[in-house]
Parts: structure tokens; sequence; C-alpha cells
């Protein structure tokens, strides 16, 4: 087993305690997402100051991919994380209004507030080092999530408040037999394992380096005025506003996403869908990792 490989294993281990109602981009996504962001940013001093950050974290990760599942695996030690992971605009809203969609906490309990609560630890380089590779984890996982559509929105027209339908955890269909069987995991992982054939090892564990080769051409695809259009320059210094942004950007794309799924799932019902979004999935992986990357170099330049 190669070193990557055993530091996954490790991180990777506690997701075993998940029942399957993650709310989440599956391992790979996340990995992804984590390496087009270090493609991005080799060769610059920013991967000098990720490892110098790394360096205070007792799994010895040296890579994003290897820490980009973490805040998943720690939620059942740290349920007050639970909420971070997404933002729970209604279906039918327009876009996200933070006193409704986002639980008034001391803290701000939901994906927009968890980032923008990371961000200024990382960059405090005075700050503690436990604390900084902490939000460095955070924001690597956060990022991610508030790219995949189904973290922001929840469907209350079929299922009661105030968990509704979670979304799309209760709503149940069967995609690729064994890949999912409710909507929120096709889109966490059930499309990504079956167009890009990737399957996960013991405890959840992906494969980093076909993850990581799949990273590579989805970067590739990346056109320099794409990049700058998802991430210019000077985004940390209106991060409140860009973070509402790419939520209601997501938010938008999931809207597209329920209408999409058939009432009735026929035999070939995956064929169709996924030939519908399965270029959505790629630009979200696409943008996660692109602004990503425009953050840590900001936040650690």
């Amino acid at each position: 087993m190669s070193y990557r490989k055993s530091v996954a294993a490790v991180l990777f281990a506690s997701t075993i305690l998940f029942n399957g109602q993650s709310r989440a981009w599956g391992p790979e996504g996340h990995a992804m997402i984590a390496e087009i962001a270090e493609i991005r940013l080799a060769n610059s001093p920013v991967l000098d100051q990720i490892k110098q950050v790394l360096a205070a974290d007792d799994s010895h990760a040296q890579h994003l991919d290897q820490i980009a599942s973490w805040a998943d695996a720690v939620r059942p030690a740290r349920p007050e994380t639970q909420n971070w992971h997404f933002v729970d605009i209604p279906l039918d809203a327009a876009d996200y209004d933070a006193g409704r969609d986002c639980k008034q906490t001391d803290q701000g309990d939901c994906v927009i507030a968890a980032i923008q609560r990371s961000v200024p630890v990382l960059r405090d380089r005075n700050a503690d080092s436990k604390a900084r590779v902490e939000a460095l984890k955070f924001i690597v996982h956060f990022v991610g999530d508030i790219h995949q559509p189904l973290h922001t929105v929840n469907d209350c027209s079929k299922f009661p408040p105030p968990e509704c339908d979670r979304g799309g955890n209760k709503v149940k269909v069967r995609f690729r037999e064994h890949h999912s069987d409710n909507f929120h995991s096709v889109w966490d992982g059930g499309m990504i394992e079956d167009v890009l054939q990737l399957t996960l090892g013991d405890h959840f564990q992906p494969n980093l380096t076909a993850t990581f080769a799949d990273a590579q051409k989805l970067e590739m695809g990346i056109s320099d005025m794409d990049a700058k259009a998802w991430a210019p320059q000077g985004l940390l210094d209106h991060l409140d506003t860009t973070l509402v942004k790419w939520a209601n950007d997501s938010h938008s794309l999931a809207q597209t996403a329920y209408r999409n799924l058939p009432i009735h799932q026929s035999t070939s019902w995956e064929d169709v869908y996924e030939q519908q979004e399965w270029p959505v999935v790629q630009e979200q992986l696409q943008k996660g990792g692109v602004r990503l990357a425009e953050i840590l170099k900001e936040a650690l330049q």
C-alpha cells in the first residue's frame, strides 16, 4: 500500500459509522476537487505553506486529497458540525435568505457560515497550529460541499418540516442497482462512480490514484477564461457575498436536478438522467477545484 493510500485509509476509517444518510459529495468527489486545486497550485509557494500547516496534523497527511473528507469522518465525534455541510434553501425559493436558511446560532449553522468562519483562522499565521490545520480541513471539504447542488436545497412540499426531504435523502430511487438508494446519494457519488467507473475500498476509502487521474482530465478541460470568471482575484475581499452567490448558483442547479428526476423511474431512467446531469457534475467539480485553489492562494500567499 502506498503512503498516500495508507494515510487515506486512516482518514476514512471512521466513516464506517455513517448510516448512509450523509450530506456531502462522496469521497471521490471531494478528493477530485482537492486534487484539481492542488494541480492548479503546483510549483507555487502556497503548496509549501499548505504542507507547513499540515505538519501539525496527527494524520501525517501531505496532500489535500488526503484530508478532503475528514470533515465527514469527524461528524460522529463532533455533532455540532453536522449542519455545517449544507444550507437548506427551500426548493421553491428563488435564492438564499440568511435568517431563514442558516440557523442563527452563535456561529451560524450552515456551510456558508462555516467557510466564512474557517478562512480567517487559516489566514492568521499567529493562530494555534491545530486550529489552522482544522480550518484548512474544513475549508477543503466545505468548498466541495457548497458546489454539490443537493447541499443547497430542501423540499418541504412532499415531506413535512422541519426535516423535509433532507436534501433528497428521503427521496427513494433505484440507481444502477447497488450504487444509490436515494436521490441525494445519486449526486454524492452514484453518477461519479458510474461514469468514471470508480469504486470505494474498505472503510469507504477512495482510490486516490484513480481519482487523481480523473482530476487531471477535468483540470485540463478548464479554460483560462472560465477559471478567471469562476474565481477572480481578490475573492477573499468579498467572501461573504461570493459564498452566497455560489450557494444560489448551486441551488438553481438543484432545482433543475429535481425537475429532471422522473416521477416514475423506468428501467432506462438512469441513462437519460445521467446524460442531462453529468455535465453539471463535471463543471461543479471543476468550479470547486478552481475556487478552492484561489481561496488557499489568497489565504496563504
